[in-house]
Order: structure tokens, then sequence, then C-alpha cells
């Protein structure tokens, strides 16, 4: 093992697993934005435009200006409505380019057509909000920022797995927005390595223990290629966020 490995060496072999399912990647400091917004318009917009081709731009505009506003008075109720508007889709009113009044219910993922999404990880990207945070990688289907991955050096001996998931907690203090739109996090220190939702707590956090749905892995604590491998291929992902994300009501 080198001597010089590093957590940007696991962050780097991470991104090359995501790039082999296929997923394009980018560095945050490459994208143009504000670094108060979360959601990247262009590949929204790119996959709006792709997929309903017979609305005008207002339309399609409109379309990003709810997904990108999820409702709610807090955090919980604004995730909540985001899956909803991901899984359901949502009836949009909009004006023809003759004046006239139309409705579409739109989609903002294909899930029948995984090829038809557009899947970006992006490493280092910079949120301002309470304080400013640069989690290690985001995923983004079209756009929307649903899986973040908190990483801890391997090579490290006082960096952990419990480490990674008190930074996601962090974050959620500090960068909220981000988390209206998370399906749920990854964490890891390179032997042990997590998934849960943003506000669980750490013991709720659990390994992906199988890359076919068969086999189990012998690796108790699950491992990266088996989470990413398992998980991550583009239509298991996609089947995962629209069946298997549930919200409880509480007092209701």
């Amino acid at each position: 093992m080198p001597t010089t490995a590093t957590e940007s060496t696991f962050e780097e072999a991470t991104l090359h697993r995501l790039q082999a399912l296929g997923y394009r990647r980018q560095q945050g400091g490459e994208i143009e934005r504000a670094f108060t917004t979360v959601v990247l318009e262009a590949p929204l917009r790119g996959y709006l435009s792709r997929r309903y081709r017979h609305l005008p731009p207002a339309a399609i505009e409109a379309a990003i200006g709810r997904i990108s506003a999820p409702e709610g008075v807090n955090l919980d109720r604004r995730n909540r409505d985001f899956h909803r508007l991901l899984r359901e889709g949502h009836t949009l009113r909009y004006e023809d380019n003759q004046g006239r009044e139309q409705f579409e219910h739109l989609y903002y993922a294909d899930f029948e057509h995984p090829e038809g999404n557009d899947f970006l990880a992006v490493n280092q990207f910079t949120v301002e909000g309470v304080n400013t945070r640069r989690p290690d990688i985001l995923v983004f289907l079209n756009g929307l920022p649903i899986v973040l991955f908190e990483l801890k050096s391997p090579w490290d001996e006082y960096a952990d797995v419990a480490g990674a998931h008190n930074q996601v907690g962090h974050y959620t203090v500090d960068i909220p927005r981000l988390f209206e739109f998370n399906a749920f996090c990854v964490i890891s220190d390179g032997n042990t390595t997590l998934h849960g939702a943003h506000a669980a707590r750490f013991e709720w956090y659990a390994p992906w223990k199988s890359i076919d749905g068969e086999r189990v892995e012998p690796n108790t604590t699950g491992s990266m290629k088996t989470l990413i491998e398992g998980l991550f291929p583009k239509q298991r992902l996609l089947s995962y966020v629209r069946h298997f994300i549930l919200h409880e009501e509480e007092n209701e």
C-alpha cells in the first residue's frame, strides 16, 4: 500500500467505481453556480427538454422552479414533498404557444428507461449555508442531489465511520438545503461502509450485503465495492428511490 495514500485516494477510487457504472463525473469547482444553490439546473433542464420536447420554455422553467423549492414547514416535510414529486410527478398547468391553457403530468426521473436520465458524481461540491461545507461526493439524478458520500481515510487511525456519520450531522445543521433533496447517505472509512437516511442515528445505518441480490458478500461490515456495485447500477438506484424510501407519520 502506498505510504502517500490519503482520503483523496479513497475518494478517487470511489469516483472510479461510479464511473464504471456509467456515471458522469465532474469536479465541484468546475460547476458555475451560486454556492447557495444545490440543484444543478443545466442537467435538469436538459432532461426535461429532451423528455417533454413539446413544452414551451416557460413551462420547463416552471417545472424546474417547482422541484427546486420543495414545500413544507421544516426539513422533513420538504424532503417528503420532494420525494413525492420525484416518485409520482405532478401536473403542470401552462400556456402553449397559442396562449391556450394546457396540462402536462410530468416526471423528474425516467424510472422505466435508466439511460434517459443524467447520473452525475461530483466531488468537493461547495455549499454555503449557516457555515460553508464541502461534502466529499454527491450523486445527482437529473441535477437533483439525491445521495451524499462522506468518506474518512482508511489510512488514518483516528478517522472512522462514526466520525463520517457525525460529519453528516454537522452538514444537516450547516447546509440543510442540501438535505431537502437527499434520498440517503453513504458513510465509510474504507473498512466499514454503511448507508442510511440523513436524519438516522448511527445504529440505523447498515451495510449493503449483496452485489447480485442473491449471495451475501463475506465481509459482514460491507465494503464500498459491494455497496456501489450492489446499489448504484442505474436501474437499481432508481428502483430504490422509487419504492424503498418511507416517511413515517407521527401524531397523525
